[in-house]
């Protein structure tokens, strides 16, 4: 009962919040581009965004110089541990770009839990948002950073804000929030899809730092796509059953090295118990992944996730991927797709597939 409470709660304040945002026209012009969880501090050991940090501008002035439109989706300033001046000072080229975005191709700032005190901010040289709602031939992109799922970070935040920035800051523990728990990311993504899937319309979130694309984790993707390379294979030319062959070959190796790092409650949940997956809902990942950084473009119809790693940090990762990845000029930072769609395939899905569970 206490869960099923839970629930409800949850979805009452998502569909308040998404009633309550106003719909803008996704300009079909332009390009967007979609990063959260920065957890910028003010450098030394307890600042996640350091290790990524000339990585992330050296990309973040790449997609400026291509006129995208950033919208940052939560926790980019980490104020549950350090001050929003010390960290401003401490980055001034990661702003300047920011600077670059508002005077240029736009930009959209969208507060999470880990930056909440922004709305009380003065002078705060950034347009703020609670969430962002896009319309797209009728249809309707929600983005937000998600931890409006749970009351915990909602109504607790002070709490947390005092115990990490003059108990856990001194003596550099780590912040261990919903993306070190699988139980937690879990509960979260399990609530934004049913919210996303009744409504029948396309969310986006960050929150969980675990990329997700159509609804779908890693491993759900690559199952899926062996599964559908499986049916292919039977109708297949001669000349081409190799060439399908070796894809499989791929996938299984990919999944193999995915579930050597995934932990027991990664593999054995899944949102996706349903008889069919509704793509209702994606993630843009995070910034300070420990093998490179993701994110969510959407251009020209199309919506796809993206995956940056730097060959210096993380140089097994061309050994890694399946897919082509493609340098950043001599930077030595290299991008991978790892999955594309259309807009209109993925709203065609959601308006035939989504709405109310159905009981047997």
């Amino acid at each position: 009962m206490v869960l099923m409470k839970r629930h409800h709660e949850s979805y009452d304040y998502l569909l308040d919040l998404y009633q309550r945002t106003p719909a803008r026209p996704l300009d079909m012009s332009k390009k967007y581009l979609i990063f959260s969880d920065l957890h910028i501090g003010a450098g030394g050991r307890n600042d996640d965004f350091e290790p990524n940090s000339k990585m992330f501008q050296t990309i973040l002035e790449d997609y400026l110089k291509r006129g995208f439109v950033l919208i940052l989706n939560g926790d980019i300033e980490e104020l549950l541990r350090f001050g929003l001046q010390d960290i401003m000072d401490r980055w001034p080229g990661f702003f300047e770009l920011l600077d670059g975005f508002r005077d240029g191709p736009g930009l959209y700032k969208i507060i999470g839990n880990h930056d909440l005190e922004l709305q009380d901010a003065r002078d705060y040289p950034y347009p703020l948002y609670e969430a962002l709602k896009f319309e797209y031939k009728g249809e309707e992109l929600f983005i937000f950073h998600g931890h409006q799922t749970m009351r915990r970070y909602r109504e607790y935040n002070p709490a947390i804000h005092y115990t990490l920035k003059y108990l856990a800051n001194p003596l550099n523990i780590k912040n261990y929030a919903v993306s070190h728990s699988s139980k937690k990311r879990f509960t979260t993504e399990k609530r934004v899809y049913q919210f996303s899937s009744e409504q029948k319309i396309l969310s986006i979130i960050g929150h969980t730092h675990r990329p997700l694309f159509e609804s779908m984790s890693k491993t759900d993707s690559i199952r899926f796509e062996i599964e559908r390379l499986c049916r292919k294979y039977p109708k297949t030319s001669e000349e081409k059953r190799l060439e399908v062959e070796r894809r499989i070959n791929d996938l299984r190796l990919r999944l193999t090295r995915v579930l050597d790092r995934a932990d027991a409650y990664d593999i054995r949940n899944s949102l996706y118990n349903a008889n069919l997956v509704v793509p209702c809902m994606f993630n843009s990942g995070t910034v300070v992944g420990k093998r490179g950084m993701t994110c969510l473009e959407i251009k020209g119809g199309k919506i796809l996730l993206r995956h940056w790693f730097d060959k210096h940090q993380t140089n097994s990762m061309l050994d890694y991927y399946t897919v082509p990845t493609k340098p950043l000029g001599d930077s030595g930072i290299y991008r991978a797709k790892m999955k594309e769609d259309s807009l209109d395939y993925v709203f065609s899905r959601i308006r035939l597939l989504g709405g109310p569970e159905l009981s047997g």
